[in-house]
């Protein structure tokens, strides 16, 4: 097993990004979004964005999450490695991560999602060991707070179960996993059921959305259940790799969030292993 247990049982959890549309519209703050969360019926949320008064806010998180029932299910940080690495400002990227580790470690997270990135003209051979080395950073400082960073299939040079596995056995380190996003893996070129075997050995964190392949072959964001994802199947494998914690719902569909939301929810619970 690899230390994120539950009990044994998987549970429903969603990412405050699934609610970007709300915090622009200035219709939710990160309280609301726990209370939102936890009526809608999910049991975990993952925060690190869109807090308005940060340190004023996190020192209620805790007991919003006690007093609305719901675990942090992790923390989330938004960094570019790729587009810094080579310049001289890789250390604000670093620094916004360390940070990030700190912000996880205060509201006793046990995972932060992050990301490799990329940019234009930066190839795998030229970038992967510069990314590698700001990951390798990073984890000593995440060990140092108890904090296991999880690396998403996002795209730019950590986009295919290859690449991110190329990472997780080069720093070799129970604080180095993976955020399996099942999604994106078919966003960059590889089906869902491949990158989710691969990498499902070391989640630390599931990320959960749905896509629809178009007549021309392109891929549209649904809401969970619309789309052509097998996730009973998905959430076996990562099930049977060893993982009992939470899969969260990243929503970035076209369809209204507050319906689209509820309909991902109810199609995850059903495909969840039993």
């Amino acid at each position: 097993m690899n230390g994120f247990t539950l009990g044994g049982e998987m549970k429903a959890s969603i990412t405050i990004y699934s609610c970007s549309k709300m915090f622009a519209n200035k219709e939710m703050t990160v309280q609301s979004f726990i209370e939102y969360a936890a009526k809608t019926g999910f049991q975990g949320v993952d925060l690190g964005y869109y807090w308005k008064n940060k340190e004023e806010e996190m020192a209620q998180t805790k007991s919003w999450l006690k007093d609305y029932g719901v675990a942090l299910s992790g923390y989330i940080v938004g960094n570019n490695f790729g587009a810094v690495v080579g310049t001289e400002k890789v250390g604000e990227e670093l620094q916004k991560v360390k940070t990030a580790i700190d912000d996880a470690a205060q509201l006793e997270a046990k995972v932060l999602r992050i990301f490799a990135g990329g940019r234009e003209g930066l190839s795998w051979d030229e970038g992967k060991d510069l990314i590698c080395d700001c990951f390798s950073e990073c984890t000593e400082y995440a060990a140092g707070k108890g904090v296991v960073l999880a690396l998403e299939d996002h795209g730019g040079l950590a986009a295919t179960s290859s690449q991110m596995l190329y990472y997780i056995e080069k720093i070799d380190s129970p604080f180095f996993k993976a955020n399996v996003d099942i999604g994106n893996f078919w966003n960059y070129g590889e089906l869902p059921v491949d990158g989710v075997s691969a990498t499902a050995p070391y989640a630390a964190m599931v990320h959960v959305k749905d896509l629809k392949q178009q007549p021309d072959g392109s891929l549209k964001s649904v809401p969970v259940g619309d789309g052509d994802i097998d996730f009973s199947r998905c959430f076996r494998i990562i099930r049977d790799a060893g993982y009992d914690g939470f899969v969260s719902l990243e929503y970035e569909a076209g369809v209204e969030p507050y319906e689209g939301i509820s309909r991902s929810l109810a199609h995850i619970v059903k495909s969840l292993p039993v």
